[in-house]
Parts: C-alpha cells; structure tokens; sequence
C-alpha cells in the first residue's frame, strides 16, 4: 500500500510539474509578444517624433514665406505657403492658414496622419503629426546691408505716393539736396553708396552727416544704373515688383533735412522706395520714387515707428 501511495504521489507531483511548465511557457511567450509589441510601439513613437519636428521645420518656413508674400505680395499667401510646404517634403498637404490683420499676424496649423508599422501588433494603426507656427511683422530697428545715400526729414508717408528723395540745384536747404555721408566723404564715396549700397551697420538713434553739394553726375549715373538694373521680365513697377529689383531701395528717415552745409543728423526710421527716376543732368539731377511697403532683414522692434520697412519673426 505504501509503495501504491508514493506512486500515485509522484504521478501527481509530475503532472504538477509539466502543468508548471506550461503555464511558464505561456507566461513567457506572452511576455515575449508584449515586450516586442512595447519595443515596437517605441519605435513607431520616435518615428512619429521625427516627422512632427519635419513637419513643424516645413511649417515654420511656410509662415515666414507667406507673411513675407502678405506683404509684398497680397493675396498670393497661400499658394506661396503650399509651395514651401512641398519643397519641405509635404506636397499636397491640408492646412489652416490665418491672417489677423489688426495684429499684423499671420498662423498656419498642419497636420499629417503618421501610419505605424510594428505598433500594428498591438492595435495601433496610426498617430497623427501636428504642427502650429505664427508670425509676426515688426519695423525695422537697424540695417547692416544696402542702405542708398538718400534722406527723408521725419514725416507721414502714404504708401503708393511719390515723393523727391533728392532735390535738384536751387531746391533743398542751404546747401543739403537730400544726400547723407555713409561710411566716408566725397563725390566717390557717394556714387558707390548709390550703385552698392552701404553695408555698414544704421541703426535708429544713430547720428550721421549731410553730404552737401549738389553732385549731379554721381546721383544721374548711379540711379540710372539702378533704373537699368532691372532684369526682370516683365519690368517690375511701382505696384508690381520683385523683391530682389535693383530699382526697390533703403533709404533713412531722419530728424530733418533742413540744416546748413554738412551737418549731424538723427536717424529715425528706414523706409522703402521704388525708383522712377531722375530727371536731368547738371545742376537737375531729382531723384524720384513711390513710397512702398518691403520686408528685409535686421533688428526688429514692437515700439519702432512705422515706415513701411519690416522684417518678419517666428512668434510661435
């Protein structure tokens, strides 16, 4: 009987055994399918983190681009967002694209559906990538590129209007016909400011000099480079033009004009015109140009007075 009892006892310890086993088996493939799926999922989720920072890079420039377009160009934002939606990788992408014209603001949000591969295993078929930029247009504080020899006294300016930007002999001030010094003195001096631009660093507050004289040759000969610098087809125009037009220049506004000889003056502002031309040679040389809006690059600030000069800056 005794022998009967320790068989019938290890009979059932060896069941107990493989059921054990079993069960262990189960646990551990179970553990092996979560463990894989949760791997799986995590690299679903770092992909998805990948394509929302491509997307918000593609939808950052989008903004910029089309604020830019809202300026110069109205009513082209949002073909000119999509165009560098596509460029950025995202053709044919949905998007929302706003424009608060009381804050000079401009928004778009994206979004993309991110398929996922392996997080399948565990029922997740997708996550969606979404992405929100905004920007904002602020005037200009300080420019360190293409600035003309030209000056403005401080004064309201309406947009599409002309105005002389430089007198001819008999006109001006004692002396002053609308030219200023930039980075040197002299006849020289001043034509290439006119052809190149200044690129040395203005900023408002700073002090500059008048460059008196009336120097007909240099201002004739330097804008009617800049008249025949054009090369786009068809001719830009005062309500038409490219950003990059010779004719599309930088000019200071300043305290005033109206000193005597070569004197210091405070710049107040930067402001853009579109040259239409000069008239004459001699002691006629008079600049002309339509007061427009343009968008460069430089310091930017809220509190900075309006002239029609902006730049652009992501806010979101």
């Amino acid at each position: 009987m005794l022998k009967n009892h320790l068989h019938k006892k290890n009979g059932m310890v060896s069941r107990f055994l493989i059921s054990e086993r079993g069960s262990s088996m189960i646990f551990f493939a179970l553990s092996l399918i979560v463990i894989a799926g949760s791997a799986a999922l995590v690299t679903d989720i770092g992909m998805l983190a990948m394509e929302k920072a491509r997307l918000g890079n593609a939808v950052d420039a989008a903004t910029l681009a089309a604020t830019r377009a809202h300026l110069e160009r109205p009513g082209t934002e949002r073909t000119v967002a999509a165009s560098y939606l596509e460029k950025n990788g995202f053709p044919g992408i949905q998007f929302n694209l706003d424009i608060d014209l009381q804050d000079n603001t401009l928004e778009i949000m994206a979004s993309e559906d991110v398929p996922y591969g392996f997080g399948r295993i565990l029922g997740v078929d997708k996550a969606i990538a979404h992405s929100r930029a905004a920007a904002k247009v602020l005037p200009v504080l300080s420019m360190t590129h293409g600035i003309r020899p030209f000056a403005l006294s401080d004064m309201p300016l309406v947009f599409g209007a002309s105005y002389t930007l430089k007198n001819g002999g008999g006109s001006g001030y004692t002396g002053n016909y609308g030219a200023i010094a930039l980075g040197g003195n002299g006849a020289s001096n001043y034509l290439d400011n006119i052809v190149e631009g200044y690129d040395g660093r203005l900023m408002v507050g700073d002090q500059i000099d008048t460059e008196p004289g009336n120097m007909s040759g240099p201002t004739y000969n330097g804008v009617t480079s800049l008249l025949a610098d054009c090369i786009h087809n068809p001719k830009c125009t005062a309500t038409s033009f490219e950003p990059d037009c010779a004719r599309l220049i930088t000019i200071v506004i300043v305290d005033s004009m109206a000193v005597n000889g070569r004197k210091t003056v405070k710049i107040k502002g930067f402001a853009s015109f579109f040259l239409t031309g000069v008239d004459g040679q001699g002691k006629d040389s008079v600049v002309h140009g339509t007061f427009v809006r343009s968008i460069t690059s430089g310091e930017m600030d809220e509190g900075q007075s309006d002239y029609g000069l902006y730049g652009v800056r992501l806010i979101q």
